[in-house]
């Protein structure tokens, strides 16, 4: 005579199996999503950043035009603002100017810095905004 299984006593190995798979997926969804936000934070860091630099150069050759174009004076310190897509960033752009004696020649040197951020006014060390981008660009002309 055969012996007969108990049914009751199989029961519930599935539940354990799917409630694993269930953990495990859920898991990987989270994962997956925290990835993906770190990935979109460090993408829009790094535009804000070459938008910055982009600020920070458009402010230095408008300065050096403006003293290459006045025969050489510098331009007051001023704050320039952008459209398109650089709308949101200012450029704060300042001028000095020394004269060198080399030889019998006496030449000026104009020292331009723009600095450029998004959250006038540059630079701002009092911001909390975590989007914050600033760079720095100066150049020397010598005449």
């Amino acid at each position: 005579m055969r012996k007969a299984h108990p049914r009751h006593a199989q029961r519930g190995f599935l539940v354990i199996a799917a409630v694993f798979l269930l953990v495990v997926l859920a898991g990987l969804v989270a994962y997956l999503t925290t990835a993906s936000t770190t990935s979109q934070a460090a993408s829009a860091a790094d535009l804000n950043s070459a938008r910055a630099y982009q600020a920070a150069r458009a402010g230095v050759e408008w300065a050096a035009f403006q003293v290459l174009q006045s025969g050489g004076s510098c331009v007051p310190s001023t704050d320039k603002t952008f459209s398109g897509t650089l709308a949101p960033f200012t450029a704060r752009v300042t001028c000095s100017s020394t004269s060198v004696t080399e030889g019998a020649a006496t030449l000026t040197t104009y020292s331009i810095v723009s600095t450029a951020c998004n959250e006038p006014p540059c630079p701002n060390t009092t911001t909390t905004v975590s989007t914050y981008a600033e760079r720095q660009i100066t150049v020397s002309i010598v005449q």
